[in-house]
């Protein structure tokens, strides 16, 4: 985004289309898109977030031969949730599709 604009950064939200990811970058995306973050605020939060959602606390397969996921849902939702809240959203507006905003995340 520096390049783009090295004195006055655009918001990627400002800049793209549509900002999408799966996993980890589900979660970037998120910051970037639909929370509107700024790139140095989103990667400040990413760092906040990561230690406390992506602990492994499961082993791939169980002793049963089960296949689970390897973190804990309930942390990265509630990482999630904090971040909706820190941003001055209520918990269902980040799943409503806003017609405002340019970019589709």
């Amino acid at each position: 985004m520096e390049s783009i604009n090295p004195l006055n950064p655009p918001k990627p939200c400002d800049y793209f289309d549509m900002i999408g990811g799966t996993s980890t970058g589900g979660l970037i995306a998120l910051m970037l898109g639909r929370l509107a973050m700024p790139v140095d605020e989103a990667i400040a939060a990413y760092i906040a977030l990561a230690p406390k959602i992506f602990t492994k606390v499961h082993h791939r397969v169980t002793l049963r031969g089960e296949i689970q996921g390897r973190f804990d849902h309930t942390a990265i939702e509630d990482g999630v949730r904090q971040l909706v809240d820190d941003k001055g959203f209520k918990p269902d507006d980040l799943l409503k599709n806003s017609s405002d905003s340019g970019c589709k995340t």
